[in-house]
């Protein structure tokens, strides 16, 4: 397990690594003049696009499921999804997904068509909303969130699962396992 992580870890600085190297400067040997763009929206997918995403980016899956007619589901895109913290950490680390449950728009998840509406009430078991479910990269489910939840409760969620503290199964204290 933790040769896995190292292994993981490894992979990740040489990437981070590769990309500073690469993006540091123009082909004519200069800095970039360009400064950093900030994405001031959360870049939103449907469900079924979302799942491929994150399985090629190696990326959680954060999905809103929503109702045009929900007042705090429109109170989450006014006052949390508005946030700059909330907007980096879902495009950087994360594959946003938004989910109507409202909508006949059919899916297609590899082959297997279902609606909008009945993937939230039939697959997911949603029941009032907004609720948010956390996915793996793989699809796989590892919990949902209910109601409106202000800025500093999202950010801890959305940071809890980011680090994958889920998965953490050591303490500090704990001695290594040879």
């Amino acid at each position: 397990m933790r040769l896995t992580k190292l292994l993981v870890f490894s992979l990740f600085l040489t990437g981070l690594f590769a990309l500073i190297v690469a993006g540091a400067e123009t082909p004519s040997g200069n800095k970039s003049p360009e400064p950093d763009k900030k994405n001031t929206t959360i870049t939103w997918h449907a469900y079924d696009v979302a799942l491929k995403k994150a399985a090629e980016e190696d990326k959680h899956i954060f999905v809103d499921f929503t109702a045009k007619w929900c007042g705090y589901c429109r109170k989450m895109d006014r006052e949390v999804f508005t946030d700059q913290r909330i907007i980096d950490m879902l495009n950087d680390d994360f594959v946003s997904a938004k989910v109507d449950g409202d909508s006949r728009n059919e899916l297609d998840i590899d082959g297997y068509k279902i609606t909008e509406s009945d993937l939230a009430r039939r697959e997911y078991g949603v029941r009032g909303f907004p609720t948010f479910w956390f996915l793996k990269s793989d699809g796989t489910r590892l919990g949902p969130l209910g109601g409106y939840r202000p800025t500093d409760v999202m950010l801890e969620a959305l940071t809890w699962i980011k680090e994958r503290q889920y998965d953490s199964t050591t303490t500090e204290n704990e001695p290594e396992k040879k």
